[in-house]
């Protein structure tokens, strides 16, 4: 198993609230995110802070790790919204 302090995270596309908050969000705006191990995708989902730049050209995603380690990764968001529409589940 991966050490916690090395994991990457990435979204979880697979629920859909999550894909809807992400198309949703306003620029500025802080939204829930669920992200999970990238190595472990049947993990339990974590929330994470996700949020949209002011300009509403990127969305940051935000993870702090049980151990306090604070880990960020960037979107640019007209991909990721698409991502997001494409990847959501089937209601």
């Amino acid at each position: 198993m991966t050490p916690s302090n090395s994991l990457t995270y990435v979204i979880n596309f697979r629920d859909s609230s999550n894909c809807s908050r992400i198309q949703n969000a306003q620029p500025g705006e802080e939204i829930l995110v669920l992200v999970q191990p990238e190595q472990e995708p049947l993990a339990d989902p974590l929330g994470a802070k996700g949020m949209r730049s002011q300009d509403g050209a990127l969305f940051i995603v935000e993870i702090t790790t049980a151990d306090g380690t604070a880990k960020s990764f960037e979107w640019e968001y007209p991909l990721l919204k698409l991502v997001a529409q494409l990847l959501q589940p089937l209601r």
